[in-house]
């Protein structure tokens, strides 16, 4: 079960690591990712929540 260690060429990847069982028999809820859908949006992507933003 060896860890394979990100080279920091990115933001994201910088201090990442994966173990090579995760990466073998991942976990569903490790693979895909969240629906934003949030932050005071509509469905036309508006911003809705009052109080938030500039100008």
């Amino acid at each position: 079960m060896a860890i394979h260690l990100y080279k920091t060429s990115t933001p994201s990847t910088h201090n990442g690591a994966v173990d090579s069982q995760v990466k073998s028999n991942p976990r569903n809820n490790l693979i895909y990712g969240q629906h934003h859908c949030g932050k005071g949006r509509n469905a036309r992507g508006i911003i809705t929540v009052r109080h938030r933003g500039g100008s």
